[in-house]
């Protein structure tokens, strides 16, 4: 996890007294591209998004996008805002809304499977050496 990266709910998630699932995933990594513009990396949080809308926003120097979740009749939405500057630790993401769905078991499925490689991968990268049987 990157300690410098902040997720918010909003005040009205807040106000519900609901938690909401996956607030505590986080911008993971950026990739450098051949233009020279940094493209943001989200973590998968165990629900469909849709990307309709980003702009940057000139007062605080930070570029803007919008998700809304793809399940139809949900209202939930997330920005995420983040600097050209390529530090990982000036992201924000904002959930605005709650769910009215759970998450479909093949997504659930799909992010449990995701979150068990990336912890196998911090674990063998801490160890020495890894050995494969070879029968």
């Amino acid at each position: 996890m990157n300690p410098g990266v902040k997720i918010f709910p909003t005040a009205t998630a807040a106000r519900a007294g609901a938690s909401m699932e996956g607030e505590e995933e986080e911008v993971e990594t950026r990739e450098e591209h051949d233009s020279g513009t940094a493209r943001l990396v989200l973590p998968e949080d165990g629900y469909e998004w849709r990307k309709y809308g980003q702009k940057y926003i000139q007062n605080i120097r930070k570029w803007r996008s919008y998700f809304r979740c793809q399940k139809q009749n949900c209202m939930a939405k997330k920005r995420v805002e983040w600097s050209t500057s390529g530090e990982a630790d000036d992201v924000r993401v904002v959930y605005d809304g709650m769910h009215n769905h759970s998450q479909g078991p093949s997504n659930r499925k799909q992010y449990d499977l995701l979150s068990q490689v990336l912890r196998d991968q911090s674990t063998s990268s801490s160890s020495s050496s890894s050995s494969f049987p070879l029968s």
